[in-house]
């Protein structure tokens, strides 16, 4: 007899059961009694102690499902609770996949060919009437455990399980993709993947810049992967998972991938999940929870685009795919290959300094031509919206045929409506942040905390029509630009991206030219290859370079790079004109070179100087609550119990949104060496037990923070 810890399903905590013949493994999914029912749990570790004050209760039986985790599988999600900070149930939730319910329902299918002679065997037989199955909830709900275990002893009544979801298929292998898939790697692309496929090291970054072919080299490692039973796990930024990619990936690999997404239902979700731990998938393509996918034997992590802020989750648990990633590689002895043309700053620092292998892609793939980039001052514009450079560019491209994307990072129509006779502005009543208007519903819109209402068009005060919308929208553009030139056009953001199956059609319809100009926010920045298009606006290129951040310039040469990106990717040449404010800005020099490497020289000095990350770690402790009194005080508590020696702590001080829904925020920054981020956060560790206890008050701590607002 030996005893392990286990993680019961809706608790925060291990709880100790005893295996009485020696019979469980770590990973293994367990039945036990817990608060006088029967639950599912997971085994997590061996406990050392031998003696209890109390009594230990035995675990009943394993959990009839399909599935077992490894001893590696439970080591990634022991660090990442405890690299984080969190509790045990936000993390082994993610591997439970909402308990009984994963891998398939479970049913009591009644066996007719018996017969049913004693009152107990009439008794359910009467039950199921028709029925041939009843769900094993229901039953168990009906009769004893012990009725239940004497009918399936005696053959009369047997477990089924269902797959939850039956003959799906997102998207046909035959859509969508009109190019040719036999693609033979270029020199350049040849040697980046023989490296990482001889070299005996396990991290690597691809800085390719954007058409270069990086996706034809990740499929490459994945095809040599599965040539000897090695699976992949391919991430992608949420915005970047297109019906491209999917098809392309369903082409390639057929019914080997297994594809993951937020958008999916929980059941789809399930059902993958219960294929990719049974190994009947071996590509995995998915976003960033699907680094906890439970693949078998793993041979590489590929992370496109991993410069990304979607890697890092903003709740609970605030992990980072990519920092998992990397000790997912540690445990499994695989290879993880990191992609971007526009590398993070940290992430090319590694590249550099020799712990990331550093590979670069300079050419467009078939020798494509790099888009001509033009900076245009606004300050010098009569129209506040179009430049007249990029109006005469627009109709060059529609006299051709061809077809031009407009970007500009803001949903809706305007981002705020006031009164010119009150004053008044229209903000969230639950939220310190203006309402956005949006033209096509015709409602109000928080874009914090989702609330909307109907837009009457007059002073919510004192009832005036007299408004004055400003901050211009997506739909803003679409509008005036409908007003120049009479073209179709699509406007694409995270508004109307919910409708089903947009993605799907806007790709086909953009591809069949059945809009001239599309005009997006981040969304349509990468993962598109559209081969007509030879022109990309950027209406204003200062909206990220504005931000209270100390990642701001690095986050515009992202995401101008990426936008630019999509123009000239077929053989037509391609030309970017950004719109900005701040023309005399380095970056934008930078940009327009495509010199990454100056511009990350000079973010790399500044980040040196003010001990910003690569050079340190950071915390942020965010505190909040429904009631402001006492919130300032409370967090100068926090502050006192963790203070350290070499770390430096700002605040509290109040969030730069200060209010979201109905809770006052505010913010704990720590930065330091890492050794000294680790001392404070064994501090933290100590103190959130009790912080827990006060209900007034909520706290979250987000280890290595992207976002500090």
């Amino acid at each position: 007899m030996r005893y392990l810890n286990l993680y019961v399903a809706g608790t925060n905590g291990l709880f100790t059961y005893c295996d009485l013949n020696d019979e469980y493994e770590v990973g293994m999914f367990v039945e036990v009694k817990f608060r006088n029912r029967d639950t599912i749990a997971i085994v997590v570790e061996a406990e050392k102690t031998e003696k209890f004050d109390y009594k230990i209760n035995p675990i009943l039986k394993k959990y009839p499902m399909d599935l077992e985790y490894d001893s590696n599988y439970i080591k990634l999600l022991k660090w990442t609770k405890n690299y984080y900070l969190t509790g045990y149930s936000q993390i082994f939730n993610i591997g439970m996949r909402k308990k009984e319910k994963a891998y398939g329902k479970i049913y009591y299918t009644i066996n007719k060919t018996l017969s049913f002679e004693t009152e107990l065997e009439k008794k359910v037989l009467k039950y199921f009437g028709k029925k041939d199955k009843i769900g094993k909830v229901f039953l168990e709900k009906k009769f004893e455990k012990s009725e239940v275990e004497s009918l399936i002893s005696r053959g009369n009544i047997y477990i089924t399980k269902e797959s939850l979801v039956k003959n799906r298929e997102d998207i046909s292998p035959d859509e969508f993709l009109n190019e040719n898939i036999d693609v033979q790697l270029n020199e350049e692309q040849e040697n980046v993947k023989k490296i990482i496929l001889e070299e005996n090291r396990k991290y690597f970054l691809i800085k390719g810049v954007t058409g270069s072919g990086k996706t034809e080299v990740y499929i490459s490692l994945i095809k040599e992967g599965l040539k000897q039973g090695k699976g992949t796990l391919f991430l992608v930024p949420e915005i970047a998972l297109t019906p491209q990619i999917v098809s392309r990936f369903i082409k390639e690999f057929g019914s080997t991938v297994a594809i993951l997404h937020s958008k999916m239902t929980q059941d789809e979700m399930v059902e993958q999940w219960r294929q990719v731990s049974l190994g009947e998938k071996k590509v995995i393509l998915g976003v960033r929870s699907a680094i906890f996918a439970p693949i078998k034997n793993i041979g590489y992590i590929i992370i496109d685009e991993e410069h990304e802020n979607t890697y890092k989750q903003d709740s609970s648990p605030m992990y980072n795919a990519k920092t998992v990633a990397l000790k997912r590689v540690e445990i499994e002895g695989c290879k993880l290959i990191l992609g971007s043309a526009t590398p993070s700053i940290e992430s090319y620092y590694y590249g550099e300094k020799n712990v990331f292998r550093l590979l670069e892609m300079t050419k467009r793939y078939n020798d494509a031509q790099m888009p001509k980039i033009e900076i245009v001052d606004m300050k010098e514009e009569e129209n506040p919206y179009f430049s007249k450079v990029l109006l005469e560019k627009i109709k060059d491209r529609l006299l051709k045929n061809e077809q031009v994307i407009l970007f500009l990072n803001r949903k809706g129509y305007s981002t705020y409506i006031q009164c010119k006779d009150c004053g008044t502005v229209e903000e969230c009543e639950h939220c310190s942040i203006k309402y956005s208007y949006y033209l096509k519903d015709k409602i109000l819109k928080c874009n914090y905390c989702g609330t909307s209402k109907k837009y009457s068009g007059k002073c919510s005060s004192c009832g005036s029509s007299n408004i004055l919308q400003s901050g211009v929208g997506v739909e803003k553009i679409q509008e005036v630009l409908n007003e120049i030139f009479k073209v179709s056009s699509v406007v694409v953001d995270s508004e109307v991206s919910k409708e089903k199956n947009f993605h799907n059609n806007l790709y086909e319809d953009f591809l069949n030219k059945k809009y001239s100009i599309m005009i997006g926010t981040q969304m349509i920045a990468k993962g598109l290859h559209f081969p007509n298009v030879t022109l990309v606006g950027v209406i204003n290129g200062d909206s990220a370079l504005n931000f209270p951040d100390f990642r701001a310039n690095e986050k515009t040469f992202q995401l101008m790079t990426q936008v630019a990106g999509r123009a000239g990717r077929g053989d037509k040449n391609g030309e970017v004109i950004i719109q900005t404010y701040q023309p005399e800005n380095k970056v934008y020099e930078d940009i327009v070179n495509g010199d990454y490497l100056k511009f990350y020289s000079r973010e790399i000095d500044d980040r040196k100087i003010f001990t910003y990350p690569p050079f340190s770690k950071m915390i942020n402790i965010g505190v909040s609550s429904t009631k402001e009194e006492g919130l300032i005080d409370f967090g100068k508590n926090i502050v006192k119990d963790i203070r350290s020696e070499g770390v430096e702590i700002y605040g509290p001080m109040k969030s730069l949104v200060y209010k979201v829904k109905d809770r006052y925020r505010t913010n704990i920054v720590i930065k330091g060496e890492r050794i000294k981020i680790e001392e404070v956060k064994r501090k933290i560790s100590v103190l959130l037990p009790e912080l827990a206890k006060n209900k007034k008050y909520r706290v979250v701590v987000d280890v290595d923070p992207i976002n500090l607002i």
